[in-house]
């Protein structure tokens, strides 16, 4: 998983984890409760792999020029 990827799924379950949030907070439904602590752990587990990745480094590599 790529860093990009991460964060991209980061964003959506932090969009499915506030609307859980609020449908538990108005309604008082446990269903809400839980979807939202699920959601709320995988947010965490997607942070991490943002922040375990390596930032993607330039290789150098050494060019031969060729005379003809």
């Amino acid at each position: 998983m790529n860093r990009s990827v991460a964060l991209r799924t980061f964003v959506m379950f932090t969009i499915v984890t506030s609307l859980a949030a609020i449908i538990g907070w108005t309604s008082q439904v446990e269903i809400a409760e839980i979807v939202f602590l699920i959601g709320a752990s995988l947010s965490a587990l997607m942070l991490f792999f943002v922040w375990a990745t390596p930032a993607p480094i330039p290789v150098p590599v050494r060019v031969r020029h060729r005379r003809r």
